[in-house]
C-alpha cells in the first residue's frame, strides 16, 4: 500500500467533486426535461449550462481515473521496491 496518505486523499477529494459534478449536471437535464428551466432562463442559457455541467463531469471522472492510474502504480512500484 501507498504510505502515502495525502497522495490517497487527493483522490476521494477528486471523487467527492465529481459526484456533485454529476449531481448538478442531472439537477439541470432535469430541469431541461420537466420544461422548469423556462422559470429561470432563455433556450440557449440553459442548454449552455447543461453543456457545462457535461464537460465538467467528464473531467471529474479523466482527474478520478488518472489518480487511480497513479495509484496502481504507485502500488506497484512500492511492491517492488519492497521485495527488492
Amino acid at each position: 500500500m501507498t504510505k502515502r496518505p495525502a497522495f490517497r486523499e487527493l483522490g476521494k477529494i477528486a471523487e467527492k467533486w465529481r459526484d456533485h459534478a454529476g449531481r448538478r449536471r442531472d439537477y439541470l437535464s432535469e430541469l431541461y426535461r420537466s420544461g422548469r428551466w423556462r422559470l429561470y432562463y432563455e433556450l440557449d442559457d440553459c442548454l449552455a449550462l447543461i453543456r457545462e455541467a457535461e464537460g465538467i463531469y467528464d473531467r471529474w471522472i479523466k482527474i478520478v481515473e488518472e489518480n487511480r492510474r497513479a495509484l496502481i502504480e504507485l502500488d506497484a512500484l512500492l511492491v517492488d521496491r519492497d521485495a527488492a
